[in-house]
């Protein structure tokens, strides 16, 4: 079930970019980049971890009311997940993933709903779903705060966004 789920997701994201790639305006990329504050859903390791993640987005030339979506690709590192026997051996996950991003501004549009869906494909293959919230601090940065799911980890992320 996992694999169809996973296949469907990776087709619709594939059919949304093939789209909407000849006019996308490269102009409006976007970084980011934050800390992650992660949880490991493993019987052998009970420990949280910090780590990191970095990415680039673009938004996508979709026309909708009022919901901004993008295509984001990225790469996260769980920081070190000690393991909760006496051998204290340690565990990182990490890897590149992609997403589609929806982003509803509220009425002030200085702050904005998040939601993602998308595919892990290092360590913690699989699909990741995440929401949150996101801060104008200014025309160019965005302060965002979100809580993203993969398959074996949970994080909550702190992340800056930088526009042209």
């Amino acid at each position: 079930m996992n694999k169809t789920v996973t296949v469907m997701v990776m087709g619709l994201m594939l059919t949304a970019a093939q789209a909407s790639a000849e006019s996308l305006d490269t102009n409006k990329i976007y970084l980011g980049g934050g800390i992650g504050f992660n949880d490991i859903n493993d019987n052998y390791y009970d420990d949280d971890a910090v780590g990191f993640q970095v990415f680039a987005g673009i938004p996508l030339p979709v026309k909708t009311e009022s919901v901004e979506l993008s295509v984001e690709l990225g790469y996260m590192d769980s920081g070190d997940f000690d393991r909760s026997t006496p051998s204290k051996s340690t565990r990182k996950v990490n890897g590149l993933w992609g997403a589609a991003v929806a982003e509803l501004p509220l009425n002030n549009n200085n702050v904005s709903l998040l939601g993602r869906l998308g595919l892990d494909i290092g360590d913690d293959d699989g699909l990741m779903a995440g929401v949150g919230i996101g801060f104008a601090m200014s025309q160019k940065m965005d302060l965002r705060l979100e809580y993203v799911s993969r398959d074996h980890i949970d994080s909550l992320q702190l992340n800056l966004v930088f526009r042209q």
